[in-house]
């Protein structure tokens, strides 16, 4: 039966695109605001003009697209998965959007459905960030490198160097580091929580595997929406056999 998500085509897609678009914004301003730098305004007072009307406006529409993605893009994607999420679990309606072969185990229980698909989850995003942050990793470092050896050079432009502190400080570069090793961090400890109360065999049942399960669920939503890291598609499709094959046998050997 081939995979269907809905989730994916209608929400996440935008996300994607809204971020790319805003890596490119990022990128664009960075740049026109170290050439306005070394524009003589007096000698090129059009083309300086131009410069400076060019970086006003994409600055603002870089903005605007921020915003866009926190508030509106992200939210609303998470919410939509959340929803089916819940859906799939509990065999109910939440939503008219639909998944077939997303969610990877045969427990009947609605909650004990529910942790199994969550704890899947979180295996496939800490595996998916791993990956993600070794070029993430790699790309702060050389920047940081490029940073502290223009520091060192006492003839830099002060003016130039506040450019690539905030280049370097942005949302784009130390920041995302840093959300991506935390969202990295908080996805283990769910994964490795609930594979302590699969294994520990605790029935679903009763109130305590109950209750473990629904605060690991809200750790788990809390930890997306904080860190706003959309994982990325690419390295997700590279792995997913793989990751696929592993997940199996981790629920094989766990019952679920």
């Amino acid at each position: 039966m081939p995979k269907v998500d809905t989730v994916g085509d209608n929400y996440y897609k935008p996300l994607e695109l809204a971020e790319s678009i805003g890596g490119w914004l990022f990128w664009i301003v960075s740049a026109l605001s170290i050439v306005t730098l070394f524009v003589d305004k007096g000698v090129y007072p059009v083309l300086f003009d131009t410069l400076q009307i060019a970086f006003l406006v994409l600055t603002l529409l870089f903005f605007v697209q921020g915003q866009a993605q926190k508030l509106y893009f992200f939210p609303r994607a998470e919410d939509k998965r959340r929803q089916e999420l819940l859906s799939n679990s509990y065999g109910v309606s939440l939503t008219n959007e639909e998944t077939i072969g997303y969610y990877n185990n045969d427990q009947t229980n609605p909650l004990k459905r529910l942790a199994a698909s969550i704890m899947e989850s979180t295996f496939f995003t800490r595996e998916i960030v791993r990956k993600m942050l070794v070029g993430q990793r790699a790309k702060t470092l050389g920047y940081l490198a490029v940073y502290l050896i223009v520091i060192s050079i006492r003839t830099t432009n002060l003016e130039l160097l506040t450019v690539a502190a905030q280049v370097l400080f942005s949302e784009d570069i130390i920041s995302r580091l840093l959300r991506m090793e935390w969202l990295r961090l908080r996805s283990e400890q769910v994964y490795e929580n609930f594979h302590r109360l699969f294994s520990s065999k605790q029935p679903f049942s009763r109130a305590a595997a109950q209750s473990h399960a629904i605060d690991l669920f809200s750790f788990y939503e809390t930890t997306k929406a904080t860190a706003a890291v959309l994982l990325s598609s690419p390295v997700f499709h590279k792995h997913n056999a793989r990751l696929t094959r592993e997940w199996d046998q981790i629920r094989a050997r766990l019952g679920i």
